[in-house]
């Protein structure tokens, strides 16, 4: 029985929203050429040019003949996400996205998602900034930026970066030609773009277990945002002050309060542009003093690490110990940042007082991490945790809080205190191959206590003996030397010979394992 277009439809809706979703953002209303390619595809839905289509399951492929001046085939692949067309008219022609436009309509209103991209006149391409004051500066840089407030999750990380780059062209029109004032407005831009883009960010890049190319993307955007912002103000902090810029400087001051303190998620990211401001710009004690008035009357759970940063900035000790002593210690991610910061400008003795409050919520917002997040967490945790002169015991349970995922670093953590044997069962447990141990590690663990590190080298001897190949059987004789050497060198040559006589009575009848073993003389 023939599968209906309804079907195909509703089989494939969130290829079809893909397929939309690269539309919108590769033809511009603006741009005549482009616009004109989508007008013509609209006309062939409304035509019913469609015609004869056929699917094909096994490739998840469509076929469609599109009648019109003259008839073509257009092919939409919804595996590989390709489009193809007999007109050879580029990657994206307009029977390719009538077909696609066709296939929306089924459950979308196509007439409302034309008049939505032909609104999307993104960017004014003649904006243009009349006077050199915050405000106009400000009004300009937000007309500029506006579309990113507008995003939806629906428009993805390609949506969000095809808007920066058109923000990006129109940015290089509105910055002042003079050198000096260039940092500062670079400043201000970047601090505006960040602010609309936050809130779709924060979303995407929330820490659950999904990730993806475009979450890679948007995590490499955001690095180079800051790194850029970090590179402006330290520019902008190498040059004297000019009388002019006080009023630029008085709003730079608001705008860096609210966005660290109004926006929400990726708090690290708010802290570091709020650390740079208040370090390279604003350091002097009117200044400090001005920005912790302002905080102590904020009501935002970031409000109080920011005062205790501006605290230990100031040389307010006796505040920041105040501060300290109401840590909130279930706003984990936030004070580990300041922790983190502490341990960078060497003030252990605050590293120390903010891990000791929060290590009874580590293990919790551990399991909180994605996956991905965990092994690098658990190795920063605990180099905090040895600053703060926290028991090893307790660090001992901490890691066996934390399960696989934190096997690097406990194994570190076991290495670095001779605990071999249990360094060499968590080995084992934790690496699916011997191959995938530090060699100088292991051949650490063998010199100092070879009884703790055998039963795992025998173990993947055996593991390898199982894949009965000689291959594999001349790689478990390598293993089996090693392990020789360190019984000689132990004086252990009778419990080695015996091991060897039982491993070979275990495998009498695998021949080419007994010329390997032979070939290496592991007899003592």
């Amino acid at each position: 029985m023939a599968i209906t277009i309804e079907r195909i439809a509703n089989m494939h809706e969130s290829e079809i929203e893909e397929f939309m979703n690269h539309i919108k953002h590769t033809f511009q209303p603006s741009v005549p050429e482009q616009a004109e390619i989508v007008r013509k595809a609209a006309s062939l839905v409304r035509m019913n040019a469609i015609g004869a289509y056929r699917y094909t399951e096994v490739e998840q492929a469509l076929m469609a003949n599109i009648s019109g001046t003259e008839s073509e085939f257009a092919r939409l692949s919804f595996m590989t996400m390709e489009p193809y067309c007999t007109c050879a008219g580029g990657d994206w022609c307009a029977h390719q996205i009538a077909v696609v436009f066709h296939l929306y309509s089924q459950f979308h209103s196509l007439s409302d998602w034309l008049n939505t991209w032909r609104q999307s006149g993104t960017v004014q391409t003649q904006l243009s900034i009349t006077e050199r004051t915050p405000e106009a500066w400000l009004t300009a840089l937000g007309t500029l930026v506006k579309p990113l407030a507008e995003l939806s999750p629906k428009d993805g990380p390609t949506g969000f970066l095809h808007y920066i780059s058109k923000i990006e062209h129109q940015k290089t029109r509105l910055s002042p030609f003079e050198w000096e004032w260039k940092p500062l407005f670079s400043l201000y831009y970047q601090l505006t773009l960040l602010r609309a883009a936050w809130p779709f960010l924060s979303g995407e890049l929330a820490l659950n277990d999904s990730y993806h190319y475009g979450k890679w993307q948007l995590t490499i955007w955001l690095n180079e945002q800051m790194s850029e912002m970090k590179a402006g103000i330290k520019q902008l902090s190498s040059k004297s002050r000019l009388f002019e810029t006080d009023a630029f400087h008085a709003k730079l001051k608001d705008l860096i309060h609210a966005f660290a303190v109004e926006e929400e998620g990726l708090f690290s990211k708010r802290f570091e542009a709020f650390r740079l401001v208040y370090t390279e710009l604003y350091s002097d004690e009117a200044e400090l003093t001005e920005e912790i008035e302002r905080l102590e009357n904020e009501t935002s759970e970031d409000a109080p690490l920011l005062r205790a940063f501006l605290y230990l900035t100031s040389g307010r000790f006796d505040e920041l110990d105040r501060e300290l002593d109401s840590l909130d210690a279930t706003a984990v991610p936030q004070w580990l940042a300041f922790a983190l910061y502490a341990k960078e400008d060497e003030d252990f003795d605050i590293v120390q007082t903010i891990m000791l409050k929060l290590l009874p919520h580590l293990a919790d917002y551990y399991q909180q991490l994605a996956s991905r997040n965990r092994a690098a967490f658990a190795e920063d945790i605990d180099e905090l945790l040895a600053l703060s002169d926290v028991p090893e015991e307790q660090r001992d349970l901490l890691f066996q809080s934390y399960g696989a995922e934190a096997g690097r670093a406990y194994g570190k953590f076991l290495f670095e205190r001779n605990r071999y044997e249990e360094w060499a069962a968590l080995m084992h447990l934790t690496r699916g191959s011997i191959d995938l141990i530090d060699g100088s590690l292991l051949k650490t663990a063998l010199a100092e206590d070879s009884q703790a590190v055998f039963p795992l080298m025998h173990a993947e001897a055996l593991k390898l003996v199982k894949e009965k190949n000689r291959d594999s059987y001349r790689r478990a004789v390598r293993l089996w030397k090693q392990m020789k050497t360190a019984a000689k060198r132990d004086g252990r040559n009778e419990f080695w010979n015996r091991y060897v006589h039982t491993v070979r009575q275990q495998f009498p009848r695998l021949r080419a394992l007994m010329e390997e073993m032979e070939k290496g003389n592991l007899l003592l």
